[in-house]
């Protein structure tokens, strides 16, 4: 197999895998790949999955959001990620406070706004936060690298940070 790949999500590119795109990601099989190797990663290393984990998930959520009004990705994973990262980031919670919230949220409705993603969701991917900390065994590496790219994928989300923190409020009094 020649080739690169594009992430449609993030825009990250990869040595092609020749794997199937799965029609209702936002993201490249290779992206989606990277990512399981990460979440691998976290899983293998208990304070990861207590502090990083719940991050690493919204952040990616969040980064590989569909930009078509029409597409098939559904709004409430949105939701649930700038949620999560507007938790994290803004609010101070612990990643295992904001899995609690996100099972205290319970099933969508209607009433949750759909929210627009941004043009960009910045330019640190998963990719990053592999070579910090998966490809060289560094948990350290990993939990720095989660956090700033969780830092930019929210920034980019800017516009939505208001309604994100409303629907927090209403939903996890």
């Amino acid at each position: 197999m020649s080739g690169w790949t594009t992430c449609p999500g993030c825009g990250l590119e990869l040595p092609a895998s020749g794997s199937t795109p799965d029609p209702r990601r936002n993201a490249s099989p290779e992206c989606r790949q990277l990512f399981g190797e990460v979440q691998g990663f976290e899983l293998n290393h208990i304070e990861l999955v207590r502090d990083d984990h719940q991050l690493a998930v919204a952040a990616y959520a969040a980064q590989h959001a569909s930009r078509d009004a029409g597409g098939d990705i559904p709004p409430t994973g949105v939701a649930y990620a700038l949620v999560g990262l507007h938790l994290a980031l803004d609010r101070g919670v612990p990643g295992v406070r904001v899995r609690a919230a996100h099972q205290r949220m319970g099933r969508p409705d209607a009433s949750w706004p759909r929210l627009p993603a941004p043009t960009s969701t910045g330019a640190v991917t998963v990719f990053d936060v592999a070579t910090a900390g998966a490809m060289v065994d560094s948990v350290a590496g990993h939990a720095q690298a989660v956090r700033a790219w969780a830092a930019v994928v929210w920034q980019a989300w800017a516009a939505q940070h208001a309604a994100v923190a409303a629907l927090a409020g209403r939903l996890l009094r």
